[in-house]
Parts: C-alpha cells; structure tokens; sequence
C-alpha cells in the first residue's frame, strides 16, 4: 500500500505532496499519483512518486487518497472508483463546494472522508488550509491529515456547515489580494513610478503588514490608526475607502463566492 497518493497532479496537488515529503511526514516511496495528462505523470515520477495507471488503482491501493481535481469533474471521478478502495482509506477532497455527504453518497455512507480548503500560497510553504474531518475519522486519522497541511503553511479545523463559508478567507484571497496590489501597482504607474520598481514595495508592505498583525496584540481598527496621522496622507486614503464603503463591495464579493460554493456542491 502507498501511504498518500494524489489524483490531480497539478500544482496545488505537487506541491501538497512536496511538502508532506520535505517536511519528513513521507519518504517520496510511500508517495503515489495519477493524472490524465501523461506529461504531469512524468513530473511526479521523476520525483520518485509512484504512478498508478488508473484512478481505480490509486484508490484501492492508497491508504491516503487526495482528490485534487476540479469540482465539475468529481461527479465523473467518484462514479468511476466507487467500490475499488477499502473503507479504511482516508478521502481528501481539496475542491471548493463539495462536500463530506456529497462523497459519501456516492463512493459509501462508511467512506472516511476529510474536506480540505487550501490556498496557492501552499506552493511555496505559505499556504493557509481550512479542514473538517467526517464523523468516523479518528483523532490519530485526522492528526496525520493536518501534519499533511501544516507542512505546507497553517491549518484551522471547521464544522463542515462552515466549509463554504471560509473559502473567500483563504481559498480566493490570493486573487483578491493580487487584484488589490494589481490597482496599486496601476496608481503607481499613472503617478510615473514604474511597475518594476513600485512592485517589490508593495508586496513586501504587504507581508510585513500581515505578519505584524499576527505578531501584534494590537487589532486591526488599532493599526489602521497607528499609521493614519491627523492631517497627513494615509488618513485621505481611508476616507476615500469610507465615502465609497469599500467593506460593503468586499462583503458583496464573498458573499458571491459562497454562493458559487455552494452551487458548485448541488
């Protein structure tokens, strides 16, 4: 049996895998994988990952199965290894929208199945994941899920009703906060700045920014006021934010990605 194979080797699916393996939780020998485009195949094997030849082999020989594929084409995948695997393989499903019943209607009711929202930060060990285990998964089953996650950034445990709910918090953000520093990086080159050089500011004011709020006992509303001075620059900036309720367009937003969440779930 292989420890943790992977179906969907794209670059969330590698680098979950990568991670595991880095961070001592595998030896790449214990690792599998399968894909329907032969050249991602031969990415994984040429890290020493073992390659099933289908995805009914993944499953029945796997003792950790990661789905890592595209919500539209579980129904497709769960109908075709249905019945090949044991009741003690785990399922992870890292696809936004589909829930812990919507496997265990299709692949069995007794089916051991672990619900993951990771984010692309993963890629480079910065990745931030929301996970909820179903009711039959072990406290020992489930830690040795979350070391999976945690060897690729941080993890945060969910009742399942919440899954949906968190996916605009770290599933989407990255877009969100790419888009944020894509507009700034705009301003700045109206302004004469170049992108080249207003970039790097930017993205590092952004990290320094976050990790000052980890690190920080202050709260956010206390930061924001630590940096806007009465009178100067940055308190301009905020009131704009205000006079055209900035909150409320970014509340819309999530509340438009849940939605989809659950749509992509029926």
């Amino acid at each position: 049996m292989i420890s943790f194979t992977t179906i969907g080797l794209g670059n969330m699916g590698l680098a979950i895998m990568d991670g595991a393996v880095k961070n001592g939780l595998f030896q790449s020998s214990e690792v599998g994988g399968f894909d329907v485009l032969a050249e991602k195949n031969q990415t994984a094997k040429s890290k020493g990952y073992t390659i099933f030849a289908d995805e009914k082999q993944a499953y029945a020989e796997s003792s950790i199965l990661m789905l890592a594929v595209k919500p539209q084409n579980f129904e497709a995948l769960l109908a075709k290894i249905k019945g090949t695997g044991s009741p003690d393989t785990i399922i992870i499903s890292i696809a936004a929208g589909i829930s812990i019943p919507y496997i265990q209607e299709r692949l069995g009711k007794e089916t051991k199945v672990v619900r993951v929202m990771p984010n692309t930060p993963a890629m480079i060990g910065m990745g931030a994941s929301a996970l909820s285990p179903s009711d039959n998964i072990s406290p020992e089953e489930f830690f040795i899920i979350q070391q999976i996650f945690d060897s690729i950034g941080v993890t945060a445990v969910l009742p399942e009703n919440k899954m949906n709910d968190i996916i605009p918090a770290n599933g989407s953000a990255p877009a969100l906060v790419y888009y944020f520093i894509d507009c700034m990086a705009q301003s700045m080159e109206k302004a004469g700045i170049s992108r080249e050089t207003a970039l790097p500011l930017i993205c590092k004011t952004f990290a320094g920014s976050a990790e000052m709020l980890l690190r920080s006992n202050k709260d956010t509303a206390q930061l924001i006021k630590d940096v806007c001075s009465p009178g100067g620059t940055t308190i301009e900036a905020i009131k704009v934010f205000d006079q055209r309720e900035l909150c409320s367009i970014i509340e819309e937003a999530c509340d438009k990605c849940i939605k989809r969440a659950y749509e992509l779930g029926k």
